[in-house]
């Protein structure tokens, strides 16, 4: 009786384990990328570094193999500088701002007095 218990508590305890470790294994997903032109290289750079291209050398069709989730984070985008010339005195930072945002695609502005008495409106916007 005690080893058939025994097996019984093994067999239970291995069917939790292999559904926690099942779990625990990230899915590979897969998506087509065209033809086979630098197909590694390509895949790697837009699903991450752990991501696989895989050729069909009869088809000449690459495939991206990589884990599902969330899709890396998107690199930084570099913020640059620009100006609208000088400031409205009545408007101030709003017309600036609205300036810089007609000027510059996501672009924000700011009355700056770093020059004396000239207000310049400078932008920042990204690039």
């Amino acid at each position: 009786m005690k080893k058939a218990l025994s097996l019984v508590i093994f067999i239970i305890f291995s069917i939790i384990l292999a559904s926690v470790e099942n779990k625990v294994k990230a899915d590979i997903c897969h998506e087509g990328l065209g033809n086979c032109n630098q197909c590694d290289e390509r895949c790697k750079a837009k699903h991450g570094p752990t991501a696989q291209g895989d050729c069909n050398n009869i088809y000449q069709i690459c495939t991206c193999n990589y884990d599902c989730g969330p899709p890396p984070p998107a690199p930084p985008r570099r913020q640059c500088s620009g100006g609208t010339g000088l400031c409205d005195t009545k408007c101030g930072n709003p017309c600036c701002n609205l300036s810089c945002a007609r000027k510059y695609p996501g672009g924000s502005g700011f009355c700056d007095n770093s020059l004396g008495h000239t207000l310049l409106c400078q932008c920042q916007y990204p690039c």
